[in-house]
């Protein structure tokens, strides 16, 4: 009898024990399965906002990016939302209580997209600031002023700003020593650049960049046209568009809505007449990067060269502590071997990455509290702490940054965020984005990584095999023409000479992990194992091609970011 009395009472205590468990569990389950349901839909709604603008860009790669920058990531977050709501059937205005910021970090700065009102309600002509009025002032969702990547420094009698980007450039405004000087320009090593021939002969012009000759080249593409014609044809890139040369009638063009647009401009033609020679055009903007580096390198050396990370700002005038990388008194702007900005480990990127970050953890942050005045929602926004991994894509890529939160899922709020970047733009050129072609004996083409370890080893000669030159990413990639409605022609720029497709090669492009670093190729200098797992440099056969690929690298890096265009040079440099 007593054990049946147990028995009982222990079925009386235990059942709703196991119920509220069985609840629990089964709760938690739901929890995870919303959890793992809005990861993969932010995941594939940013995917989706990137690809958008990479298509944009690139198929509007002949236009002025003035034009279209804006128009472009507008279209960006729509697609976004549209992704985010497609299975849920809601609308952008109803996901927008979710999303409290989207960041797309582009070349020299950054869009946040959030809420936000310019009017604020008056009493009396004066404004009214109760966070109550705010939420019913119906306020805007869109994209904020444009921020640049910028840091201030301040050291005796200099007070300066530098603008930062995701590469080798930058722009310094502001009193330096007094004066009040604009700036801007590629940051390198100066000593690097030697044995100068400079002239007012274009096609005569010269240098050495750490002992790789840098002259004019011949640069070339396949072009497709509406009236369903396509040629190869020679080019350079001036003032960010690329001006083609028609060899038969002895004359230049753009590439506008896929027909020739010829020039008329005599100051152009000038130009134009000065790189062109024996039938052929040539670009002399890899010597032009390494030219006016130099001098600028040197400039800012002079002027700034003792400026270090203790000198850094805020709006307040007070000194930063709390920059991601601390490189304490170590000058930042005077370029040197060791201190090459050029190479990721170099004093100035560091700097560069760590201003970066700063500006955007100071305006996101800002931007996803300030969200709390405009929401109805009793959840309270703010910023998630982002990893290590994710911080070095964005300081180093163009990228979308996205933000979920406060969507109920069981006895919590979802709140996640997702980073995805964009290596195929016209937005900038990364190191890892040039591309070296080779042709074979039978016209086939491939284009490879610098760092591809197969083109580095192989025996060239013996293979019949020629490297041909080296271009940005985004001249790989598929370009589209439209014929008429719903008619439509594609062309690869760089299938040259044969109607085959260039391909791609399958021990660098598709193995990418595989490859040597991309700063090692720069320096030539090509690391490895020893048998016992010590660092060593390699000098033996695996490398025996670096010194050509080296060489068409360097050229082809400088060329491109000489020709990326910038909307804000030309107001610097004063």
């Amino acid at each position: 009898m007593k054990i049946q009395f147990i028995a009982v009472v222990f079925i009386i205590i235990m059942i709703p024990i196991i119920t509220v468990t069985a609840l629990y569990i089964r709760s938690e389950i739901d929890t995870i399965t919303l959890q793992s349901k809005y990861n993969t839909k932010l995941s594939v709604a940013t995917y989706d906002s990137v690809i958008a603008f990479q298509i944009n860009t690139v198929n509007n790669r002949y236009s002025s990016v003035s034009d279209s920058k804006i128009r472009d990531i507008d279209a960006a977050v729509n697609t976004f939302f549209n992704s985010l709501g497609n299975s849920e059937a809601l609308t952008r205005k109803s996901l927008q209580d979710y999303v409290p910021a989207l960041v797309y970090t582009l070349y020299d700065g950054y869009y946040i997209c959030s809420k936000y009102d310019n009017v604020y309600p008056e009493n009396n002509g004066k404004p009214i600031l109760d966070e109550n009025e705010l939420k019913s002032n119906d306020p805007n969702y869109g994209l904020k002023t444009y921020i640049y990547y910028s840091c201030r420094y301040i050291k005796g009698n200099s007070d300066f700003i530098v603008n930062y980007t995701l590469d080798n450039a930058i722009n310094i405004y502001g009193k330096i020593n007094g004066n009040y000087k604009t700036l801007s320009g590629y940051l390198i090593n100066p000593d690097s650049v030697t044995d100068i021939t400079y002239g007012k002969a274009p096609l005569s012009w010269k240098l050495k960049y750490n002992g790789i000759v840098i002259e004019k080249e011949i640069l070339s593409e396949h072009i497709a046209f509406s009236d369903e014609t396509s040629g190869d044809y020679e080019y350079l890139e001036h003032n960010g568009q690329k001006i083609y040369y028609d060899g038969v009638n002895n004359n230049y063009f753009y590439y506008n809505n896929y027909n020739k647009t010829y020039l008329i401009n005599a100051t152009l033609q000038e130009y134009l007449r000065a790189r062109t020679s024996g039938g052929h055009l040539y670009s002399t903007s890899a010597f032009e990067f390494y030219y006016n580096a130099k001098k600028f390198s040197e400039k800012v050396s002079t002027l700034i060269g003792n400026i270090s990370q203790d000198d850094a700002v805020d709006s307040q005038n007070h000194q930063i502590n709390d920059f991601a990388v601390d490189t304490g008194t170590n000058p930042i702007f005077k370029a040197s071997r060791s201190n090459d900005p050029l190479l990721s480990g170099s004093t100035f990127n560091e700097n560069r990455m760590a201003a970066i970050r700063k500006s955007i953890e100071t305006n996101l942050t800002a931007a996803i509290a300030n969200y709390n005045l405009f929401s109805s929602n009793t959840y309270e926004f703010r910023m998630p702490k982002l990893s290590e991994i994710d911080w070095g894509k964005i300081t180093n890529n163009v990228s979308v940054m996205t933000f979920l939160q406060g969507i109920p899922i069981g006895h919590k709020y979802y709140n996640n965020y997702c980073v995805i970047t964009n290596n195929n733009n016209e937005e900038v050129v990364k190191k890892e984005n040039i591309y070296i072609v080779t042709r074979d004996s039978n016209g086939n083409r491939e284009y490879h990584l610098a760092g591809c370890p197969h083109l580095m080893q192989t025996n060239l000669p013996s293979e019949n095999i020629t490297i041909v030159g080296a271009y940005a990413n985004t001249s790989f990639i598929r370009q589209t023409v439209r014929i008429s409605e719903g008619d439509y022609r594609y062309f690869y720029p760089q299938n040259l000479g044969n109607d085959k497709n260039i391909t791609s090669c399958y021990y660098c492009i598709v193995n990418a992990a595989n490859t040597y670093d991309i700063d090692q190729v720069i320096t030539g200098k090509i690391i490895g194992k020893d048998s016992n797992w010590q660092d060593e440099q390699i000098t033996d056969d695996r490398v025996r091609n670096l010194n050509t690929i080296r060489a068409v690298y360097l050229k082809a890096l400088a060329r491109e970011r000489y020709d990326l265009y910038q909307s804000n040079v030309d107001a610097f440099n004063n």
